[in-house]
């Protein structure tokens, strides 16, 4: 690839990823919620042994994003500033390799174009998603090329079906829908690629085949996270979860929109959405993006991501056109999660500074009598005027709007504020019951005979007492 094979709308979605890169690592933005314990263990001791093979089912996704620094960690003795920053640059460096393997093999630009738009959208919460849609997208770039001879398609969905098997089992549901979407299709006469349809319902059945083992034989011994599991299991196919996080996050139904647009036109002309209107969702979008954002925005993303995605792949794969009706709500697109981006950075800023204020040597409590107080948790209104309007909907905004999107990540504060102090201060709250605890108690004992300082072991030390399940 070289700058001519890049038009106007690779270059903005191009340019919205390296912006939100940029900032997040500036931000630290893997040090708040799941992103901090895939941080932590790599510089902890095994992160194999602490933390992964409790996700064994979802390795492929885990060793790929987070692997790299672990390694790095372990071979050349980094700082903790150093491997924090590395783990950032390495975990964005996995999202453009998967975008450069799919310019490399699709048949249209359709294919890189939606993996990197809807990965703007789901990039700040490090979600195995993000592996196994881009392995999903290779996968289905293939199948939509007519030139391939079946063999490449055969193998592809053994090969590829086998690795996105260690991702996630949710990319069962997008091979689903994608093969259901094929079937109405081609009923309707629309030159969706037959074979596709058998390596469609090849793949579903791989995958489906894959969870139940995974599920079966690598489930999780931590009672802790997999209680958490139950909670959230069914959040994928729960039609009223899923127009809850598109209504709580206003940006992500115009973002979605933007996405199926580009398809009703090359369906039928009819259906073609005309330009003021995408004019009108954009700038919908840039408000919602700038005022509506927060920490919570990317994790709730997930959910309906993977249903957008698969349909605009199966409804672009049928139309050589679809670059020429995507280019202005992809552009659109880019402005709305570049912006997002800024806005959501700006509360990681603001939060990082209030942290420092509580920064103290030593293990925290930062509810103890005699410190300066620290924001509970918010009481959900019935209509909350900060997700619509969040710089002005509550008196304090860092008190009222940050902090208590963050507050719900008992253990993340400590975490966090080891990093954020070069290892000298550890802030936490008590653990509420029924939180999510991320170790298992001898999975600390082992790295606590082999850490190799005083604070990495007085932080397992404080880890063993606090967050840890025998």
């Amino acid at each position: 690839m070289n700058l001519k094979t890049l038009e106007g709308t690779d270059v903005a979605l191009l340019a919205a990823f390296v912006l939100s890169a940029g900032l997040g690592t500036w931000n630290s933005c893997l040090l708040f919620n799941d992103g901090i314990v895939f941080v932590s263990v790599g510089w902890l001791g095994d992160a194999w042994d602490l933390y992964f093979s409790q996700f064994a089912g979802r390795a492929a996704a885990m060793l790929t994003t987070f692997g790299p620094a672990w390694a790095a960690r372990w071979a050349f003795g980094l700082s903790a500033g150093a491997y924090v920053i590395l783990a950032h640059v390495l975990y964005f460096a996995v999202p453009l390799v998967l975008w450069l393997a799919l310019r490399a093999v699709e048949p249209q630009r359709a294919f890189s174009r939606l993996f990197l738009a809807t990965t703007l959208v789901l990039i700040y919460f490090p979600t195995e998603l993000i592996v196994g849609t881009g392995l999903w997208m290779i996968w289905a770039a293939v199948l939509a090329d007519p030139a391939r001879p079946g063999r490449h398609v055969a193998l592809a969905t053994v090969g590829l079906g086998l690795a996105m098997a260690f991702t996630h089992p949710v990319i069962a549901i997008m091979s689903l829908l994608y093969l259901i979407v094929g079937l109405v299709l081609v009923f309707f006469r629309r030159p969706f690629p037959r074979r596709a349809l058998v390596a469609a319902a090849a793949m579903t059945a791989l995958l489906l085949a894959a969870y139940l083992l995974t599920s079966r034989f690598l489930s999780p011994t931590n009672s802790s996270i997999i209680h958490e599991l139950s909670i959230g299991r069914d959040n994928y196919v729960d039609p009223a979860w899923l127009l809850a996080t598109v209504w709580v996050f206003p940006m992500l139904p115009v973002l979605w929109l933007l996405l199926l647009a580009p398809v009703a036109g090359g369906l039928n002309p009819r259906w073609r959405v005309p330009s003021l209107a995408i004019a009108a969702i954009g700038l919908l979008g840039l408000w919602f993006a700038a005022n509506g954002t927060s920490l919570l925005t990317p994790i709730f993303a997930r959910y309906s991501a993977i249903y957008v995605l698969a349909l605009a792949v199966a409804l672009a794969s049928t139309l050589p056109a679809w670059s020429a009706h995507a280019r202005g709500p992809l552009m659109w697109f880019a402005a709305i999660t570049a912006v997002a981006a800024v806005s959501y950075n700006v509360d990681l800023w603001l939060f990082g500074r209030f942290v420092d204020r509580h920064l103290a040597p030593g293990i925290v409590n930062v509810n103890d009598p005699g410190r300066p107080p620290w924001p509970s948790q918010r009481g959900g209104a019935s209509i909350d005027k900060s997700l619509f309007s969040k710089w002005a909907g509550q008196p304090d905004y860092v008190r009222d709007v940050v902090l208590p999107d963050y507050q719900s990540y008992y253990q993340a504060l400590a975490f966090y504020s080891f990093f954020r102090s070069d290892r000298h201060s550890v802030l936490f709250r008590l653990m509420q019951p029924r939180q999510w605890v991320p170790f298992e108690c001898p999975a600390v004992d082992r790295a606590l005979v082999r850490t190799r300082d005083d604070l990495d072991r007085q932080f397992l030390s404080f880890l063993r007492a606090n967050y840890c399940v025998e």
